[in-house]
């Protein structure tokens, strides 16, 4: 026979405490569990409904060799800003380098002539003006690279970082 309490029902069963925890804890990761596969699902769902019937594959874009590419249009406003560069009169000739976005800046002896660290402050103005014709966020693009008259590399953007600049000791 149950007592019953002061209160007319039966007293209900201790349920240690420990257990009320490992309990609440379960339902916890069970609901984040059930939160992450319904993301997956709905994701798997948005990727099979607004693709097409290519499986996704996009054929790559060739452009029309008539057109002129913005890197173009780029180097002809740069040639025309030259004069106005610390170092600009010292360029002989502008061209395309490997890119877009890569100027192949030949000069003369006389960029030979300055010390190394006046052909730095050349070099670095070289850059930034050529930097300029890019949006902020894509200035990381913008790469020069200084040959002399025989065509060997005397300085330009490192690698991984376009504005670090490079000049060969003499």
């Amino acid at each position: 026979m149950v007592p019953i309490s002061a209160a007319g029902s039966a007293p209900k069963a201790s349920v240690p405490a420990a257990a009320g925890r490992s309990r609440n804890a379960m339902n916890l990761s069970m609901g984040w569990k059930m939160g992450l596969l319904g993301l997956i699902a709905i994701g798997a769902l948005i990727t099979l409904f607004s693709g097409s019937d290519d499986g996704g594959y996009r054929a790559p874009q060739v452009t029309d060799s008539q057109e002129e590419p913005i890197g173009q249009f780029n180097r002809a406003k740069y040639v025309e800003s030259l004069h106005s560069i610390a170092g600009g009169r010292l360029v002989s000739k502008v061209e395309k380098g490997l890119s877009d976005h890569e100027l192949l800046l030949k000069v003369g002896p006389r960029w030979q002539d300055q010390g190394e660290q006046a052909r730095l402050r050349s070099a670095r103005a070289l850059w930034a003006a050529w930097a300029k014709m890019y949006p902020p966020r894509r200035r990381y693009q913008a790469r020069i690279v200084i040959v002399d008259e025989r065509g060997a590399k005397i300085g330009g953007s490192r690698l991984l970082d376009p504005s670090k600049i490079w000049v060969r000791k003499k």
